[in-house]
């Protein structure tokens, strides 16, 4: 099954034919999900909650949505929303970096109370709960490498976005075909591919911003795609698609 955005197909996951396919849509949120049974309802009421949060703090606090730069972290913050401020702090970037991220996680780790596997995508932010290998397709047209990330063992939990200068809505201030990161967060995937993404504006900056990426506690692996080029770093397998 495709992940179409636009007109453009974004990204494919893979490996989830054994998983039952249903999606849900709120205002700028349209997550397609793959669980082991259809669990519309609950998806829409985790997505509620987790906007509801977002949205009821953005009205006490407006920078949450538009900084650019770190805020400082609130205490009395909803927990999503420390999420976001502490993963985009550490990715170096707006809080609103993460919110893809972070929603993705929140509403996996609340259908996990009903289904021991779920894939929830958000846009270009994936995040995995599964005992066995899936692999997310890393496309960008029909014209680029038809590669991917295979996932291994995720029961606790996996976090893999991306950002780009070429498709998607998403803001990103380099020239990357697509910045992504593996993390064990979803909020700190989201922040730290926008902050991947930001750094490389031609070839020659692949490799030390993956490197500076991947020194971010917690994330496990990046990976870029610009100019015809890839670059990668850290703990993420990379493999060939057929087709």
């Amino acid at each position: 099954m495709q992940a179409i955005f636009g007109n453009r197909t974004y990204r494919t996951i893979l490996g989830g034919v054994d998983l039952v396919e249903f999606s849900v849509t709120v205002k700028e949120t349209n997550l397609f999900i793959r669980a082991e049974k259809d669990l519309t309802d609950q998806a829409y009421a985790a997505v509620m909650d987790a906007r509801n949060a977002i949205e009821r703090y953005i009205l006490s606090r407006s920078e949450l949505q538009t900084s650019l730069v770190p805020i400082t972290g609130d205490p009395y913050a909803p927990p999503i929303v420390k999420e976001m401020i502490r993963d985009s702090s550490l990715a170096g970037v707006g809080p609103m970096a993460a919110v893809a991220g972070a929603i993705a996680e929140f509403v996996a780790r609340r259908l996990s109370r009903s289904t021991n596997e779920v894939i929830v995508e958000n846009g270009g932010d994936v995040f995995i709960i599964s005992a066995g290998v899936r692999v997310v397709a890393l496309h960008v047209d029909d014209r680029g490498p038809r590669i991917g990330i295979e996932v291994g063992d995720a029961r606790e939990g996996c976090g893999i976005s991306s950002s780009s200068a070429v498709i998607g809505r998403s803001l990103s201030l380099g020239g990357t075909d697509l910045a992504t990161v593996m993390a064990g967060r979803g909020a700190l995937s989201d922040a730290a591919a926008t902050a991947l993404g930001n750094r490389v504006k031609n070839m020659r900056d692949i490799e030390s911003a993956l490197v500076q990426i991947n020194a971010i506690p917690g994330v496990s692996g990046t990976v870029v795609l610009a100019d015809g080029n890839i670059g990668a770093a850290g703990d993420v397998k990379i493999v060939a698609l057929s087709g």
